[in-house]
Parts: C-alpha cells; structure tokens; sequence
C-alpha cells in the first residue's frame, strides 16, 4: 500500500504525469487516451524509483500496441512522449535530458588519456602514496590523467581522502587551476566542506598545497554553482554561459537527479574535466533518474583498455584489463577498503550487516540483526518499553547543553530515522514522541531542519540546527551562525529526519524504524542508506517481515545513458 501520505519525493513526478495525462483526455478519445494516461503515470511512478523509462515490454503490459499511439513519436519528432529505436518509452524531456548527459560524459570517455608529467608522478609518490591504499591512488591516478572519473565506495571507504588527494595531485601540477566542489543540497555542500577541512588536517601535505587547497576546496550547492534563477527551472550558467572552471567535482552524485545532472554537463566547458563521487547503493534522487547509479550499478569497476592500463602502473597496480565492450572502462574506480571498521568493534558489526543488506542476503542480515549484541538492537513492537529511555539516553547530552556550539556537536549523537513523513511510523509522530520525553523548559536546545531554500537568509533544505530561545544556530565553516527565530524559513523539529533526507549525514547511533512490510517506500536501498548512517550503533525498530520485505525489494535505477554510452563509446579489447 501507499504510505499514509505521500513522500516528498513523488508531488512533482506525479503533477507531470497529471498534467500530460489531461491533455491526452482533451486531445484523444476512448481506449487510446486511457492508454497514454496509463503510461504517463506509470513513467512518472518508475522515474520516481531511478529508472527514467519503461521498457518496452512494460509498456505493452499496459497497452499492446503502445507504439503506434498517437502521442509517441520517434527520437526525432517533438511529441511529448519517445519510442526509442531500442525499444524504450520516455517523456521527451526526460529523453533530451539523458541525451545531454550521454554526449557530455561521452565526449570526455572518448579522449584518450594525457599521460601525467614526471613531476606529477614524483610528488604522488613522495608526498601522498604512503597516505592512501591501492584504489583510492588508482582514483588519483585516473582523475589526473582522464577527464572523466566516477568514484563510487559506501561509507567509510576514504572518499574524501581520495578527492583531497587528486585535488593536491592537480595544484601540484597546475597552482592556478580553477576548481569548483559542489554537492546537490546545502547541507550535503555543508558536509563535503567539513570533510575536506577534516582530512586535510590528518594529512601530511606540503605547506604550499596546503594553502592552495583551502582557498580552492570551498565546497557550494549544484544550484548556487550554475546560478539559479527565481521563478524559473533555468541557470544562469549554461552551453552559451559556460562555468569557468577546469575541473568540477560533485560529491553525494547518487543523489543528483537527471534534470539537474543535464544543467550541469550543458554548463561544462568542453575541456574541463569532471569528477562525480558517491555511493552507488543508495537512493535514487527524489526527483527521478538516478544517473550516477544506473551508470554504476551494471558496470566494472577498476578495469582499463589495454592502452590505458600502462599508464595507471605509475599510481597504482590494483587496476585490471578490461574483457569486452565497455563504456567506462578506466573511468570507474570504486573504493572496497572501509576503513572505518578496521580496529572498530562496533564499526565491523555494522559493516557487516550493511553489505547483508546490500547483497540481498537476507538470511545474513536478519542473523547479524539479532545478534549484533551492544552495537545492533532489534526491537519488534512500537510500544516496546526500551525504546523510550533510548531516546532519551539518544538526545541526553543535547538536552544538557547550553552553549550552541555544543548542541550542534550534540546533534551527531543520535537521530531516528523514519521512511515516512507522517503517520505512526512517520517523522512528525516521532518528532513528538521525542520532543516529550525531554525535560520541559522554554530554553532547552530544540534541534530543527529547514524544509526549503532560502537564499535571502543562506539556510537551505536539510540544514541542521538547534533553537535556543529567541534564535536559531546552524554550523558554519568560521564555528556557528545566528538566525532569529523569526527569520528561520518552513522549518520542522529535528529529532526524527526521513531516511532520504539522511543521506550525506553521520550519527553515532540511529534508531531506524522500519513502516510495515506492505508500505510502498520499504526497499533495500531505503534500508541501506539507514543502516549505514551509524557509526557505532542502531536500533532497528520494527517486525521481521519488514526487514525481510526491506532486502528483497530492490530499486529500479537502469539508466538510458549507459545504453547510449555503449552504442556511441563502448570500447573493445
């Protein structure tokens, strides 16, 4: 069944497929307006689980002969919906979009390979191959000599370090180069630049790269980077008004949706180079077509042409011949080491139930779940008697501070995780249950998120915060920053967050509570993504068969780029 409401993920989707559903009743009659208002809403719902088409065969499950539908029209023709010559169907748009994007990393797939200078390589290997493993030196090396890298690694696995390291691999050769990070949401943004900040202080770089680095690693949002424009779904930033810089690089990409993704290549220099990092095993965007994992999902990892491979000794030896056709060879580089889980306890028992859930191996998952002793608890029932004093252990040392600094470090202590906005497994009911439980003073911190974008007062959708009396504060890169209450935009408590939302963040602990089996939005990635936000501990709160239900249900992510790809760019051995 639907969730109690819909997700937040869905109005947009379905207001398109809405929309092209009433003028197919205006404009056709009878049994083949029925038909294309089926396949509108059907291409809305798939997009909204990362697949930006139907398949042929899934569209004549709803009509049989879709394709001689008035409405559906050729690559070519300006219908609004695409019968592509492999068979697939789309909404035009969406169609254009993956066309941009598959003739923007195309182009880039296609240039052969510049071999780095000896200088670069002399200083890779003095001053950072000591500091990074095999994969994440393969990555440096691929970044510095390609003009496209995908880097994919669930958590733990260095990413950051990886993209601090090819930053200083290519100020190292070039000073002067003009570099852009970027994320999809302020908050992710917020997160990249912590991070970056982070490692860079447990890295051993030379001074002058140092400071080189902390003016050009100042992270921004997709939309604040290519202009974002009032009222309209265009940036300033475009194929006529392209960015200036020589190399992008967008951190949490699993979470970039393909109209955005399509803004971002149109705005691209032809020869700027452009990194996309994330994990591939996440959600799909809210907006649908999860470009990064339909590409990284079917694909191998690590593997480089015969003609490439040579090159990428120099960095790294962990890099393997690719064996038939293949698009992305030697520009996907995934990162297996997580490192996080070596000389952890805790950290190793939640990895292990996270690559449970990622494998689909539901047996395993379901074993390391109940027996995950202080690390994992399993709680079956809503109104078990624990979880309450959880909750109130969870946000104990929040509820004690009174500084806003120390409540905005408190906020990584704990958070519930929810799949749903409302309702009784939602996160406004738990965001009460909580805000409860604690003591009831008027100047207690009150953690809040923001709910939508505002750049009048520079708070964006997902900022973290705490209210303390008549003002609000949320991290800056200088310590805190002040808001007055009044000021703060569509905001809601913060207790509880939904699981899509938690994306790009880190607790200690989390308590994941899990709607029933039959609840739409229950999937392995859903799962993943949750199970994954704890560092040391969780609680899992819900039955069995929703656990159960929650692995085997897998998202739809196939994009048509990569098939693009392979028909213009694959390369052969």
């Amino acid at each position: 069944m639907r969730a109690e409401t819909k997700d937040e993920r869905d109005w947009e989707l379905d207001a398109l497929a809405s929309a092209i559903s009433s003028f197919f009743e205006r404009r056709v009659k009878g049994e083949e307006g029925k038909a294309l208002a089926r396949l509108a809403g059907e291409l809305a719902a798939k997009a909204g689980t990362g697949a930006s088409h139907l398949e042929s065969r899934q569209a004549e499950e709803i009509f049989e002969n879709w394709a001689s539908l008035p409405a559906v029209g050729s690559e070519d023709e300006t219908l609004p919906l695409v019968r592509t010559g492999d068979g697939k169907l789309y909404f035009r748009r969406f169609y254009e979009y993956e066309k941009q994007v598959a003739d923007a990393l195309g182009k880039r797939l296609a240039r052969p390979p510049v071999p780095a200078a000896q200088g670069t390589i002399d200083f890779f290997k003095s001053s950072l191959d000591a500091q990074v493993d095999d994969q994440q030196a393969l990555a440096v090396g691929v970044s510095v000599q390609k003009d496209l890298l995908l880097l994919t690694g669930g958590p733990g696995t260095g990413k950051t370090r990886t993209i601090v390291t090819m930053l200083a691999a290519h100020l190292e050769a070039n000073p002067g180069m003009r570099i852009a990070l970027a994320a999809p949401t302020g908050k992710a943004a917020f997160r990249m630049r912590e991070s970056v900040l982070e490692t860079m202080g447990s890295l051993d770089l030379p001074d002058s790269i140092r400071s080189v680095l902390l003016d050009s690693a100042r992270s921004t949002t997709l939309h604040r980077l290519l202009g974002s424009r009032i009222g309209s779904v265009d940036f300033r930033r475009n194929k006529g008004n392209p960015l200036p810089h020589d190399l992008v690089v967008v951190d949490e990409a699993s979470m970039v949706d393909l109209p955005l993704m399509a803004k971002l290549c149109d705005a691209l220099r032809d020869e700027a180079k452009m990194i996309l990092v994330g994990d591939a095993d996440q959600l799909a965007p809210v907006q649908g077509g999860a470009v990064f994992n339909g590409l990284v999902k079917p694909s191998k990892r690590n593997v480089f042409s015969p003609t490439d491979l040579p090159m990428m000794t120099a960095f790294s030896n962990s890099g393997t011949k690719s064996e038939g056709e293949d698009p992305l060879a030697g520009s996907l580089v995934c990162l297996s080491r997580v490192h996080r889980r070596e000389g952890s306890p805790s950290a190793a028992v939640l990895g292990e139930l996270c690559d449970a859930i990622r494998d689909g191996r539901t047996d395993d998952a379901l074993a390391s779940a109940k027996a995950g002793g202080e690390s994992i608890r399993f709680v079956e029932k809503l109104d078990d008697p624990s979880i309450d004093p959880s909750i109130q252990a969870g946000f104990e040392r929040l509820a004690q501070t009174q500084s806003p600094a120390d409540a905005l470090l408190a906020l990584r202590d704990f958070r519930i995780l929810c799949a749903h906005n409302h309702g009784r497994y939602g996160v406004a009911n738990w965001n009460l249950r909580a805000d409860g439980l604690l003591p009831s003073d008027e100047l207690r911190p009150r953690p809040v998120v923001v709910g939508v974008n505002d750049y009048t007062v520079g708070l964006f959708n997902g900022d973290d915060g705490v209210e303390l009396g008549n003002r609000a504060h949320f991290g800056a890169e200088d310590g805190t920053r002040e808001v007055a209450r009044s000021r703060l935009p569509n905001h809601q408590l913060g207790y509880a967050s939904t699981i899509h939302r938690s994306q790009g963040s880190e607790f200690e602990e989390v308590m994941i509570v899990l709607p029933p089996a039959d609840a739409r939005l229950l999937t392995r990635e859903l799962l993943y993504v949750a199970v994954s936000r704890a560092k040391k501990g969780i609680i899992l709160v819900g039955d069995e068969d929703a656990l159960e239900t929650a692995i085997e249900r897998t998202e739809e992510s196939r994009s048509g780029v990569l098939d693009i790809l392979k028909g213009k760019y694959a390369k052969a051995d």
